[in-house]
């Protein structure tokens, strides 16, 4: 500061204070986008002027503190030429050269009548010491103005940034005040300290105002300016206004020991995954080893294609160490091979201008741990790293379940006669004989059966076969993984078989082949589950009826009641001493109880032929004639003639009754 007195210009030195490094924990942050950039989060609670814990400083001034083992200290001078609005300083290191820039965008009210045209490097007496100075003079004014902005910018992310600002006050002449320093740096989130005695402050800590007319004495009114963590490139601003000008005298500023922070490298890991898992269960190890970390890892959660818990911590590197990145894949307790996926990964940092040498080689396979593993070196103070390895699957795996689509009926239970779809066990039991496997309803797998994957157009061309088995929970399930060479390009044609041989089970809930909707770029193709049941457990259901009669040449058959005797109406109890001359009635009724379609269904009944099964007599034909619309009368005999009646082709619907009739003369014994 500057105070005129009887002509004479009297001057109060003030000292600079000598830094002193605090060890306190402190962590970068920088925002995560998924992108390179690491979230290193800070929780800097250093003192002010000095650098968080372990974190490399770079000081421009005259007065640099003593490296240590836990904070090195790279320094320069503060020098300037004088009337030069900026300048930089340049730390060249064989990691890259760090520069450290101060431009001052807007001055006004200079003074060059103190030391030479402002900004000028040097020792104002009794003002400022080893600084970069500015003298302004103070024209009246009515309103605050400020005299120069400084911003200082690094072209590194920077930990922590900070310089001592030099003489803030203000003083009275008679009674007049020419001036009230302020210093604000809001614009940037910085923060100030401040002097009680000469000086408030604001809430936010970042605007240091002078109290009227109060000029300090020696190193009374020096002030500390710190930004915490910083992008590189980024102008920190400071603004030195005069907030009174009642009469005009200049005021002096001075900055000094300037310094910056870079944190020790920093190293973050991902896990991603591009495809579905090659076995349900796996999961994925990454081990970073070298220097302290050597005992850090991380294992993936989740499930199909989704990594969860896919982040390492944010790991601290050490300069001049190297470091391996390790990744396995583990399948509950079992160690899995980390061949049956293939990988890709990058490295990326944040800090640009580094000399670190992100690694580009492919990873390295390890068939003994069967494990895959990178090397990262040479990384320095400042890098962020990200590194993401990629895993696809390197085979196609094919899976699914043979199981018993019973819909929890039990063996007992079955009866292969039971046609009731409207009471008991086989009624509204929507999971029985679906094609779907229904765990929740108590099916479940059986064993016996082999599947193969195979060319649908030439099922005798084989790309990979499993026969069924297992046991408790994973019994009927199996799992056919067949790398990309095997299938060599048939991959639009793929079908999976499943057949059986043997008596159980022996009757399918949906076709034998499931054809596969295959893409290169979907690795797993799960639930290609073919559904069996037992002979007990039959789908169709026939139950045939007959009614003796005596041949009239109609029958209204839909009013024939079912009795417990043929000669009273439709029966399933056997006719006995018939009289050769009359007629049975016949109602085949066909009772499709499952949930699926019976397709292509046709009915056929052949007449009984004498000598034929042991039959003494032969039976034709009779009226009435057949319903057109369950017969078609090319493919049946006429009416007096021996043969087979058959139905028209029709679909029977999940849980459908049908019924089919038919009239025949029984033949006179010979």
């Amino acid at each position: 500061m500057f105070c005129k007195t009887q002509n004479r210009l009297y001057s109060y030195l003030s000292s600079v204070s000598i830094y002193r490094l605090v060890i306190l924990t402190a962590f970068l942050s920088l925002f995560l986008n998924n992108s390179a950039n690491a979230n290193f989060e800070s929780t800097d609670s250093s003192s002010t002027g000095s650098c968080p814990i372990n974190h490399k400083m770079y000081y421009i001034g005259a007065s640099a503190p003593t490296s240590t083992t836990a904070a090195p200290v790279v320094s320069t001078p503060l020098n300037w030429t004088a009337g030069n609005l900026s300048n930089t300083f340049t730390f060249n290191e064989a990691s890259g050269s760090k520069i450290f820039k101060i431009n001052f965008s807007s001055v006004i009210d200079l003074n060059s009548n103190y030391g030479g045209t402002p900004p000028f490097y040097g020792t104002l007496n009794g003002v400022t010491t080893s600084a970069l100075n500015l003298v302004h003079n103070s024209p009246v004014s009515a309103t605050s103005r400020t005299n120069h902005v400084m911003d200082v910018s690094i072209n590194r992310p920077t930990s922590k940034v900070g310089y001592k600002i030099q003489d803030i006050d203000s003083v009275t002449n008679n009674t007049l005040t020419p001036y009230i320093e302020q210093v604000d740096v809001s614009a940037n989130s910085g923060q100030l300290t401040y002097n009680s005695t000469y000086h408030t402050i604001n809430a936010n800590r970042n605007i240091v105002t002078g109290r009227k007319g109060l000029n300090c004495g020696t190193g009374g009114c020096t002030i500390d300016a710190n930004w915490n963590y910083t992008l590189a490139d980024i102008a920190l601003n400071l603004k030195h206004n005069n907030t009174v000008s009642e009469t005009n005298s200049p005021h002096a500023v001075g900055y000094s020991d300037f310094y910056f922070c870079l944190a020790p490298p920093k190293l973050i890991v991902k896990k991603a995954l591009s495809s579905t898992r090659v076995n349900t269960n796996d999961q994925f190890e990454i081990v970073v080893s070298g220097g302290s970390v050597a005992t850090n890892s991380f294992t993936t959660t989740g499930t199909g294609s989704t990594i969860t818990n896919g982040t390492s911590a944010t790991l601290t590197l050490a300069e001049s160490t190297s470091y391996t990145i390790t990744e396995r894949v583990m399948n509950g307790t079992i160690l899995g091979d980390i061949a049956s996926y293939n990988a890709t990964y990058t490295c990326n940092n944040a800090t640009t201008g580094s000399a670190t040498i992100m690694p580009s080689s492919a990873m390295t396979y390890n068939a003994s741990a069967k494990t895959r593993s990178f090397t990262l070196s040479n990384v320095t103070y400042g890098d962020e790293i990200t590194c993401t390895i990629t895993n696809t699957p390197s085979t196609y795996t094919f899976s699914g379940i043979v199981f018993d689509d019973n819909g929890g009926i039990t063996a007992t239970q079955a009866s292969a006669t039971n046609a009731d779809i409207t009471n008991g066990i086989y009624a509204n039991n929507s999971n029985y004989f679906n094609g779907v496997y229904n765990p929740t309803a108590s099916e479940t797998g059986i064993s016996g059966s082999t599947v193969k994957l195979v060319n649908c157009a030439n099922t005798s061309t084989i790309y990979g076969t499993q026969a069924v088995t297992g046991s408790g929970a994973a019994i009927g399930q199996y799992q056919i993984s067949v790398s990309s060479n095997i299938l060599n390009g048939n991959t639009s044609n793929l079908c999976l078989i499943e057949e059986r041989t043997g008596s159980t089970y022996p009757l399918r809930t949906n076709d034998s082949s499931k054809t596969i909707a295959f893409s290169s770029s979907t690795y797993d193709y799960p639930n290609n589950n073919f559904g069996r049941v037992i002979a007990e457990n039959v789908a169709l259901v026939l139950r045939k009826y007959q009614y003796l009669n005596d041949c009239p040449s109609t029958l209204t058959y839909t009013s024939i009641s079912e009795t417990s005797t043929p000669n009273t109406g439709f029966s399933t109890a056997t006719i006995s001493n018939i009289e050769p001359g009359r007629c049975i009635a016949y109602k085949i009724s066909a009772t499709n109880r499952a949930n699926v379609n019976i397709d292509n269904f046709i009915m056929r009944d052949t007449l009984q032929q004498k000598g034929v099964s042991g039959a003494t007599v032969t039976s034709v034909l009779a009226n009435p004639a057949l319903s057109t619309i369950d017969y078609t009368a090319s493919d049946n005999p006429v009416i007096g003639a021996n043969g087979e009646v058959k139905t028209k082709t029709f679909v029977l619907g999940p849980r459908t009754k049908r019924d089919f009739y038919f009239n025949t003369r029984y033949g006179t014994t010979q």
